[in-house]
């Protein structure tokens, strides 16, 4: 193994290792910084692939996603999962019924006002008024839900069934940045 290779995976190491015990130690600011990261770097992301009128990044809207993710969808789906777990605890093993029971609550009664919140607090950190926000919500919010269940069921049914709470966030992160794409590149088609 060259130098240069030992040195790469000795930095990920290290990185890693520090994000892991920054996850360990101070959990909730953790999942909200990465969230903030990945949510504006999926607004980007999508502003390059479906440029916005005038062809220039609108900043506000990255920062708006990043705002969003900071303050409301990480703290909200960081105590979401941990209420989840006091509800529908996972048992050693766990039944087909029950794994279904956690994915059942999370899509059917976390996620459709959680997509309302998203879309209304975003449409108003972009600087549109409340007006705006609602009307967003009634022309968007149904084929976000739609798309929704069918990009992260499965993601949703991995997640609450078989990664450990405290990597839930990340692992919705993960995912959650080509969510951001699409829901961006959707938003501004609407938009036009």
């Amino acid at each position: 193994m060259s130098h240069s290779k030992e040195s790469r995976e000795n930095i990920f190491e290290t990185i890693l290792n520090k994000y892991l015990k920054l996850l360990q130690e101070k959990p909730l600011i953790t999942k909200s910084c990465t969230s903030a990261t990945v949510s504006a770097l999926g607004n980007f992301l999508s502003q390059k692939i479906a440029p916005p009128p005038g062809g220039k990044v609108v900043w506000r809207s990255v920062a708006s996603y990043a705002a969003f993710a900071f303050f409301i969808s990480a703290p909200v789906i960081h105590h979401f999962y941990l209420f989840l777990e006091k509800i529908q605890p996972k048992k050693d093993k766990p039944s087909k019924i029950d794994n279904i029971k956690r994915l059942l609550i999370d899509r059917f009664l976390f996620t459709p006002p959680f997509i309302a919140l998203f879309l209304y607090v975003v449409t108003i950190l972009e600087g549109h008024g409340s007006a705006v926000a609602i009307e967003k919500i009634r022309s968007q919010f149904w084929m976000i839900l739609k798309m929704n269940w069918k990009v992260w069921t499965l993601f949703t049914y991995i997640n609450v069934n078989y990664i450990p709470v405290r990597y839930r966030v990340l692992f919705g992160n993960t995912v959650g940045l080509f969510w951001s794409i699409y829901v961006a590149i959707q938003r501004r088609k609407l938009a036009k």
